[in-house]
C-alpha cells in the first residue's frame, strides 16, 4: 500500500489548524499498520490466521492509544505553561501597584513632615520677631484680684485641730504655718484596734480582740519610748497623741515646745526618720490652744460621735505631765480663770482615762 502525502494549507485557523493534524497522524497511523501487515506477511502468500490479525489489531491499538496520550500530555504542558505565565504577569502587576502605592504614600508623609516643619519654623521665627521688638521681657505682675483664695473662709477644722479629713480636696482655706511651735507627727502611734477600726462596721466581734486597757497600755510603751527623744531637742511643754478611728487624726502625735526654733530643730531631725517599720512625716501645726482642739463632750464622756468624732480625742499622759499646759482646757468662754466647778478639778487630778476606767470597774 502506496503511502500518500497529505497536504496542510498554510494558513488556516487554530481549530481548523487542529483538525487537519490529527487527521493527517490518524492517516499516518492507519498506513503504519499496513505496512506492519504487509511486512508481517508469508512469502508464500499463506492468509495469516485469526489469532495474528487480532494480535496485529490491538498491536496497532495500543500504538494509537500512546499516540493520544502524547498528544493530552503535550496540550496539558502547553496549558500549563499559558497558566504560569498569567499568573507571573499577575504577580508582577501586583507588585507595580504595591510600589506604586509606597512610593505616593512615602510622598505624602514627606509632604507632611516638610509642611508641619515649615510651620514651626514659621512659628519660631514669629516669636523671635516678636521677642526682638519687645526688647527686654519679664513676667508681669499679676492682677490683684487674681484667683479666690484670699476670698475663701479658713477651715475651721484645720484652724482647731491640724487635720481636715478632705485634705486638699476641703472648699476652705488650709493656712499652712511656715513656722509654729507645734510639731505634727501623723499617724506615728498605731494600735491593733486602730488597724482593726475598719472592720468594726461589719464585724461585730473584732472589738472582742483588743480591750481599751490594752490600748492604754501599748500607749504608756509608746509613751516612755519617744518622748526622751523629743524631749532631747528641746524643751517640751505638751505632748498629745490622739485616740481617734478618723484617718486623718488616727495616731497623730502633737509635740509643743517652748520656742519656735526647737520646734524647727525638732522638725529637721525627726522627718523622714523611720519608726516602727513606718517613716514619719512631720509638719508644723497651727494648733497651741488645746482648749479648742480637744472635743469637750470627750472629757465629759458623752462625745455622740465616739472615737469617729473630727476634734481630738487624746490619751491620758501619765503622772498626768505636762498639767500646766493642760489648763486652758478647763479655763471658761470668758477666760477669767474660773473652772466648771470641783468636777473639773478632779478631772484635771485624775484624768479622763483613769476616771473612765474607774466607772467601769465599778459597773462591773
Amino acid at each position: 500500500m502506496a503511502a500518500q502525502e497529505a497536504t496542510v494549507p498554510g494558513k488556516l485557523g487554530h481549530r481548523k489548524h487542529r483538525a487537519a493534524l490529527k487527521k493527517e497522524k490518524r492517516r499516518r497511523l492507519r498506513q503504519e499498520v499496513a505496512r506492519l501487515r504487509d511486512s508481517e506477511a508469508p512469502q508464500d502468500n499463506d492468509a495469516p490466521t485469526e489469532e495474528q490479525f487480532a494480535e496485529r489489531l490491538r498491536e496497532a491499538e495500543r500504538r494509537k492509544l500512546h499516540y493520544e496520550w502524547l498528544l493530552r500530555e503535550e496540550k496539558a504542558q502547553e496549558e500549563f505553561r499559558i497558566q504560569k505565565k498569567r499568573e507571573e504577569a499577575a504577580r508582577r502587576q501586583k507588585e507595580e501597584q504595591e510600589r506604586q502605592i509606597k512610593d505616593e504614600w512615602e510622598e505624602q508623609q514627606r509632604k507632611e513632615k516638610e509642611e508641619e516643619e515649615q510651620r514651626l519654623r514659621e512659628k519660631e521665627d514669629a516669636v523671635q520677631k516678636m521677642l526682638d521688638q519687645a526688647g527686654a521681657w519679664q513676667n508681669p505682675e499679676p492682677p490683684s484680684d487674681v484667683g479666690m483664695e484670699k476670698h475663701r473662709a479658713p477651715c475651721p477644722f484645720y484652724s482647731k485641730t491640724g487635720a481636715c479629713r478632705f485634705g486638699h480636696r476641703c472648699s476652705r482655706k488650709h493656712n499652712f504655718p511656715t513656722t509654729s511651735p507645734t510639731l505634727l507627727v501623723k499617724s506615728m502611734f498605731t494600735t491593733f484596734g486602730m488597724e482593726q477600726c475598719r472592720r468594726d462596721d461589719y464585724d461585730s466581734d473584732a472589738s472582742l480582740e483588743y480591750t481599751e486597757e490594752e490600748t492604754y497600755q501599748q500607749f504608756l510603751d509608746f509613751y516612755h519610748d519617744v518622748l526622751p527623744e523629743f524631749k532631747n531637742v528641746g524643751k517640751v511643754v505638751q505632748f498629745k497623741v490622739s485616740c481617734n478611728l478618723e484617718l486623718h487624726l488616727r495616731g497623730n502625735v502633737y509635740v509643743q515646745y517652748q520656742s519656735e526654733e526647737e520646734c524647727q530643730a525638732a522638725l529637721s531631725l525627726f522627718n523622714g526618720r523611720w519608726y516602727a517599720g513606718r517613716q514619719l512625716q512631720c509638719e508644723f501645726c497651727p494648733v497651741t490652744q488645746w482648749k479648742t482642739a480637744i472635743c469637750g463632750l470627750f472629757e465629759m464622756q458623752q462625745c455622740p460621735r465616739g472615737k469617729h468624732c473630727n476634734f481630738l480625742h487624746v490619751f491620758r499622759n501619765p503622772n498626768n505631765e505636762f498639767r500646766d499646759a493642760n489648763r486652758d482646757i478647763y479655763l471658761s468662754p470668758a477666760g477669767t480663770g474660773i473652772s466648771f466647778g470641783n468636777n473639773s478639778e478632779k478631772r484635771e487630778k485624775m484624768g479622763p482615762h483613769e476616771a473612765y476606767y474607774k466607772s467601769r470597774r465599778r459597773r462591773t
